[in-house]
């Protein structure tokens, strides 16, 4: 899209904009601001719709919007965005658009001609060097990448927008930040087409497929990067969607500038990561005997790949062998605290007191004398909850109260578990998304059930389907029927129980998780083995 503005040319497409014959670069966040605005410009558009349309899943301050808006008005006039005090912005100048047609217009006779001439080389060239090509094929190339559009597999529907835009993040960043040749295809490419035949018919060295998973704060993003006579995968963890494409940037310059194409491509891989993301494959679709043989061959590569020793933990455990997931675990926090990994020393700890947590569940009614696993839990909950206060982890503090919560409701002190319920929700405020309000959202139902109050536990539930039901997150859902199944039971109804099951396993089905759809037929088949995630 390129306008005139007060003989001003604005180019939205390069992010620039033409001013007294100087080209002015407009810093990225401001440009999809100035987009929105100008896409919006029948109405006035309030401050959290542009942060959340802009910034996405980013946890910012209203004044990264307020500087923006500065930039827009220094570099176009103070005008063209007018100001609604407590209601929000709206864009009031009038753009002329400029057409396709208009460069071939203002052409010179002399310029046809030697454009023409141009034209007659650059053909006789290309030519020429087709020639060339056949007889020599190790004739040095540009290399080039391709990005196909991001496969979202995040378990809600307000990333919608990373396919295209996340495709579009990678290739524009990409090409600012190295040497390659990025291009940008207008034909509609799928992730089911062969990618020998796309990388033909783009003529590209490289072709980058990727899949976002996760949850916000806790990203985990996919990638395989196909050459011609070989494809290598890995697995990026952030906190963010955008930092976890800004460093499968860093990764594709390190490993690709500065190449020159030769016959036959080297086969260069980090064999650990390679041998981890092919073990989330396999876990991700509970096939665990295959995912512990490819999580210990990443380790035995590489034995400071935390993330793959807490994967096989958790093979192990969903093995039934918890014992010795347990000690993996242990293993992995004494590694962490080595290298100084504060969220994995985190994320072990408290994955660790979830586990015992559950254990406590499975033997609570046979096992009288199973107080001690509970304050197991509770110390390495403990200790993951300091952590994340001492790192400014909001996320994980969040879980961490969570799941204090729920032992203290299973120790029936419903008093100190409500105050520690609502210290996570407090958390959660500061989150761009609230489903995570969800968990503890049940966990207050649950309590109000125990203390027979069963109207203020359909109220908290009503609360919780509509957060899941706005964002459209399908395991949290799942998770309120069940919490609801479990009270319908308690309360010997359970022709009502097993309803609400059956509605949580027509959406798991619905979804493909298979995670989500062995949860759910562990509780109809009354198995209280619970497997970790």
């Amino acid at each position: 899209m390129r306008f005139t503005y007060n003989d001003i040319e604005l180019n939205l497409n390069a992010g620039v904009l033409i001013k007294n014959g100087q080209t002015i670069s407009i810093r990225a966040k401001t440009l999809l601001v100035l987009k929105y605005l100008i896409a919006n410009q029948d109405k006035v558009v309030n401050k959290q719709e542009i942060l959340a349309s802009v910034w996405h899943d980013v946890i910012v301050q209203e004044q990264v919007l307020v500087q923006s808006i500065k930039e827009i008005r220094d570099l176009l006039g103070s005008h063209v965005i007018k100001t609604y005090p407590r209601q929000g912005y709206q864009w009031t100048a009038e753009l002329e658009e400029i057409a396709e047609t208009k460069k071939t217009q203002l052409t010179q006779k002399p310029l046809l001609i030697a454009s023409s001439l141009i034209i007659f080389i650059v053909l006789a060239l290309v030519s020429l060097y087709s020639l060339i090509s056949k007889e020599n094929s190790t004739v040095l190339n540009n290399f080039s990448v391709t990005f196909l559009p991001v496969e979202n597999d995040m378990p809600d529907d307000i990333h919608d927008w990373v396919p295209l835009q996340g495709m579009d993040y990678l290739s524009k960043n990409l090409s600012q930040n190295s040497q390659l040749t990025v291009l940008n295809h207008t034909q509609p490419l799928t992730q089911l087409d062969n990618f020998n035949h796309i990388a033909q018919k783009l003529n590209s060295n490289l072709v980058v497929q990727t899949k976002l998973l996760g949850y916000p704060q806790d990203f985990q993003l996919h990638y395989s990067l196909h050459l011609l006579h070989s494809v290598e995968r890995g697995i990026i963890f952030s906190k963010t969607v955008g930092e976890g494409f800004d460093q499968l940037v860093q990764t594709i310059a390190q490993r690709f500038d500065q190449f020159t194409p030769k016959q036959t491509q080297p086969y260069i891989s980090d064999f650990s990561n390679e041998a981890f993301a092919r073990g989330i494959e396999h876990y991700l679709q509970r096939q665990y005997p295959q995912a512990i043989n490819f999580f210990s061959s990443a380790l035995q590569s590489n034995n400071n790949l935390l993330a793959a020793r807490r994967y096989l933990a958790a093979s192990q455990i969903n093995q039934g062998n918890a014992e010795k997931g347990i000690a993996l675990m242990k293993e992995n926090i004494e590694q962490a605290q080595g290298k100084q990994d504060q969220r994995e020393e985190i994320r072990s700890s408290l994955m660790i007191g979830v586990l015992l947590i559950n254990r406590y569940e499975e033997t609570s009614h046979t096992n009288q004398n199973n107080n001690q696993t509970l304050s197991e839990a509770e110390h390495y909950i403990q200790v993951s909850k300091n952590l994340a206060e001492k790192y400014q982890d909001a996320l994980f503090t969040a879980y961490a109260y969570e799941e204090l919560a729920k032992i203290k409701r299973l120790q029936k002190d419903y008093g100190q578990a409500k105050k520690l319920l609502n210290q996570a929700l407090s958390f959660y405020q500061g989150f761009r998304s609230d489903y995570g309000k969800t968990r503890a959202l049940i966990e207050l139902a649950l309590i109000a059930h125990a203390q027979h109050d069963n109207q203020q536990a359909d109220t908290l539930f009503s609360q919780a389907t509509e957060i899941a039901n706005k964002n459209g997150v399908t395991t949290n859902k799942v998770a309120i029927l069940l919490a609801q199944a479990q009270v319908l039971q308690s309360q010997n109804n359970d022709v009502a129980a097993q309803q609400y099951t059956q509605q949580a396993l027509t959406l798991a089905k619905e979804a493909g998780n298979n995670l989500l759809i062995a949860r759910v037929e562990a509780w109809l088949a009354d198995n209280p083995r619970y497997e970790i995630n």
